[in-house]
């Protein structure tokens, strides 16, 4: 996995994914910081959400932006544009400065995250790409629990200017590894049309379904469910865009669903630890932290089955099921369910997440790698994306028309259940 050229490539790949998750840790942590100096609290959920949906429209086409660059300069476009990004942010006089920032991270990371999915979709074997796959998901597990401990050290130390700033030394080093083997990525030159339209109608839909999440009322729940509806139907027509095999484009929507599910349900576990059940963050951090550390040590194994990925969905189904009723066992039952509950919600993302990921690549045409590797990509950031509105969105509303937290809750989780049920049965498709 690790020889030659090949591996030292994965490597920087590997080390580029750490520094991401490092920098992903240390904005989040002191953004609510800088925003309070700056006073742009008004700005603040625009410059959260600012870099998702970029990423997004930028995913949704970008096969025909790659196939104008070679790798090597794609990658260094890229990166100067991910740093300028990190540095307007840090600089901010402004909290306009940090949303522009947050923007241009947005367009680098998609371009970024088409380039490194098309080097492991187009240079590793059919049956070694789960485990290479499986591999990132480690990268997240030191920064999500020693980031915040040592930003904020930082951020004491030196101010969160510098807190945020300082993760960019590290990206810049795991970037410049990979731009040294950067010509193994498959690559072919295309003038193909550019089309943002349905990039941007995903993108409309999102926005207005967390616009009107939390307006109250009628009008409320109708913004909402239409926004959903819209970013579904347009992330739909994307998808069928980059992926014109039935066969494979039935593999990535499986895919989008199943992180709609897992990270709709993380969105939730935070809430229905400290609202629903009325523990403090401590417990909410342990029950996150189980999912997180079951996904990535799940992701590691080759399990000796048939098809890890429907066993995997099977366990989402029951997570969230118990999910749903935790409310109902009060607050030290209830914790215990949620925390075993998103453990095995983890393990069961553990054993889909590589392998339906990995299969969206299988038996791959010459060329059409990259292709494959946007859609794969769109389909994790918006059904990601529609999953945190689904979540998190859906208590918003409940909270709106005065419906208390735990049936609120417990009504989200019901539907992210039926949701990884479809995801099971479309995996039998795929």
């Amino acid at each position: 996995m690790f020889a030659g050229r090949r591996g030292r490539l994965l490597i920087g790949l590997l080390l580029a994914e750490f520094a991401a998750a490092v920098q992903v840790v240390a904005y989040s942590a002191v953004l609510p910081i800088a925003s309070r100096d700056l006073g742009g609290e008004r700005l603040y959920g625009a410059t959260v959400a600012a870099g998702p949906l970029v990423t997004v429209f930028v995913l949704a086409f970008a096969p025909a932006l790659l196939g104008r660059l070679p790798p090597r300069r794609a990658l260094i476009w890229a990166t100067g544009l991910y740093a300028v990004g990190v540095l307007a942010a840090a600089s901010a006089p402004a909290m306009g400065w940090v949303l522009a920032g947050s923007l241009l991270r947005g367009a680098a990371s998609g371009l970024l995250l088409g380039i490194g999915l098309t080097a492991i979709g187009g240079l590793y074997e059919d049956a070694l790409r789960p485990r290479v796959l499986g591999l990132f998901a480690i990268m997240w597990l030191l920064p999500s629990f020693a980031g915040p401990a040592l930003t904020s050290v930082v951020a004491v130390a030196a101010g969160w200017r510098w807190a945020m700033a300082w993760p960019i030394v590290v990206v810049l080093a795991a970037r410049l590894l990979v731009v040294r083997d950067a010509e193994l990525i498959p690559w072919q030159p295309s003038r193909s049309r550019l089309a943002p339209g349905p990039g941007l109608a995903t993108v409309a839909g999102l926005l207005l379904a967390a616009l009107t999440s939390g307006l109250g009322g009628v009008a409320s729940a109708v913004g909402f469910a239409a926004g959903l509806g819209l970013a579904i139907v347009a992330g739909r027509r994307v998808l069928a865009g980059l992926l014109p095999a039935p066969a494979r484009f039935e593999v990535v929507r499986t895919f989008a669903l199943l992180c709609l599910v897992f990270f709709g349900g993380l969105t939730l576990v935070p809430l229905l630890v400290v609202e629903g059940l009325d523990r403090g963050v401590v417990a909410s951090g342990v029950a996150l932290g189980a999912g997180l550390v079951a996904w990535s040590l799940t992701g590691l194994r080759t399990p000796r089955l048939n098809d890890p990925a429907r066993l995997g969905l099977v366990l989402l189904v029951l997570a969230l099921a118990a999910l749903a009723t935790a409310p109902a066992y009060g607050p030290v039952v209830g914790l215990g369910v949620v925390v075993v509950g998103f453990a095995v919600a983890g393990a069961g993302m553990g054993l889909a997440y590589p392998r339906l990921m990995s299969q969206a690549f299988d038996a791959l045409p010459v060329g059409a790698a990259a292709g494959v590797a946007a859609a794969v990509g769109f389909a994790e950031v918006a059904g990601t994306a529609v999953g945190s509105l689904l979540g998190g969105g859906f208590y918003s509303l409940g909270e709106s028309v005065d419906i208390a937290a735990g049936p609120s809750m417990s009504a989200a989780l019901a539907l992210l259940t039926g949701a990884a049920a479809l995801a099971w049965r479309r995996s039998a498709v795929a």
